[in-house]
């Protein structure tokens, strides 16, 4: 009889992703959106991404019920970001929200149509920072 060992590895993140909450990049430079998905997916989560505001904002509208937090590039797009962050809110007044700027957090935070997002990532972004805001966005 042949015995097979299994050995667990832990998780880089210190726990298990949730494995049914997706997250939700909605970017239009491309390099933002691979490099925000490839890191991401390396500490084990399952990753969409919106081309463009529009095609974003479908996508949360088709997967929304799997989707635990979006990541919002805030970078000149097809819509501004305030606006890609009311209609998330309409289709979903729970959405979570992390938005992504080169702007200073605080340039934001006296804006009171970014209240209530859950975390702000300053480009260029650190992973400490990201991993942060998303274990705030998906487990808190």
């Amino acid at each position: 009889m042949a015995l097979a060992w299994v050995f667990f590895l832990p998780s880089p993140l210190g726990f298990m992703p949730n494995p049914v909450s997706q997250i939700l990049i909605i970017a239009r430079q491309p390099a933002i959106r691979q490099t925000l998905r490839q890191t991401l997916q390396y500490y084990g989560y399952d990753v969409l991404e919106g081309t463009d505001a529009r095609d974003g904002l479908r996508a949360f509208q088709k997967d929304k019920l799997h989707i635990g937090l979006v990541i919002l590039d805030l970078a000149p797009s097809d819509i501004p970001g305030e606006k890609v962050l009311a209609a998330l809110r309409t289709l979903d007044p729970k959405v979570r929200v992390a938005v992504c700027t080169s702007q200073s957090g605080s340039e934001l935070k006296g804006q009171s149509a970014f209240a209530g997002v859950i975390g702000i990532l300053r480009k260029p972004i650190n992973t400490d920072r990201l991993l942060a805001v998303v274990k705030k966005g998906l487990f808190s």
